[in-house]
C-alpha cells in the first residue's frame, strides 16, 4: 500500500512513520523540499500552499503517485480534506480522518501528553505509541480513523485529532 502523509518535513510525520512499516510512505509537504530518500520512504513536493485548491492539489497529488491511504497533518488541511471525502473515495483513495459528522468530537486542542497517540484505520489499531489493552476495542467502539492523542478526563477516555499547526 501506498501512503502520502502531509507535513513530511515535520518530526510529527516521522514519528507517525512507525505505523505504516509495510507501506511505501510519502512524505508530502509544502514549499521546498528535501530530496535525501530512504528505505523506508521518500519526499514529495506538494508544490506551494494554496488554500483554495487544497484538497484538489491533495487530490491529484494522490492519482499522479497512485497513493491508496491520505493522511493529512496539516490542521488547514482538515476541512477541505473531509469535505471532499466522498471524492477521494471515487477514486479509492482512502482518507485517515473522521468524517465530517464525527470530526468535532475530535477537533484538535491543546493536549499535555503528546507522548500517548495512536494510529487507527477504519477502526482497526496500525499503531499506539504507549500500547494499552483496551485501544483495539476503542478504535472498533468508535471505528477511530487517523491519528489520536490518548487522554483521560474525569474517569474517561478521550481522543483529539494530531495535527500540525
Amino acid at each position: 500500500m501506498k501512503t502520502l502523509i502531509t507535513g513530511g518535513k515535520s518530526a510529527q510525520a516521522l514519528k507517525i512513520l512507525k505505523a505504516f512499516t509495510t507501506d511505501q510512505v510519502l512524505l508530502g509537504d509544502y514549499g521546498e523540499i528535501p530530496s535525501f530518500a530512504s528505505d523506508q520512504y521518500q519526499f514529495v513536493s506538494l508544490g506551494e500552499r494554496n488554500d483554495d485548491t487544497i484538497a484538489h492539489n491533495l487530490l491529484n497529488t494522490c492519482l499522479d503517485l497512485e497513493v491508496d491511504r491520505l493522511l493529512p497533518l496539516y490542521q488547514f488541511e482538515l476541512e477541505a480534506v473531509m469535505r471532499s471525502s466522498i471524492l477521494f473515495q471515487e477514486f479509492n483513495i482512502h482518507v485517515l480522518l473522521p468524517d465530517l459528522h464525527h470530526f468535532p468530537l475530535y477537533a484538535p486542542e491543546e493536549v499535555v501528553d503528546k507522548q500517548n497517540w495512536a494510529v487507527f484505520d477504519r477502526g482497526e489499531l496500525l499503531y499506539a505509541a504507549i500500547p494499552a489493552d483496551n485501544l483495539s476495542v476503542l478504535g472498533k467502539e468508535k471505528a477511530l480513523n487517523g491519528v489520536f492523542y490518548m487522554y483521560e478526563t474525569v474517569n474517561k477516555q478521550k481522543q483529539s485529532l494530531f495535527t500540525i499547526a
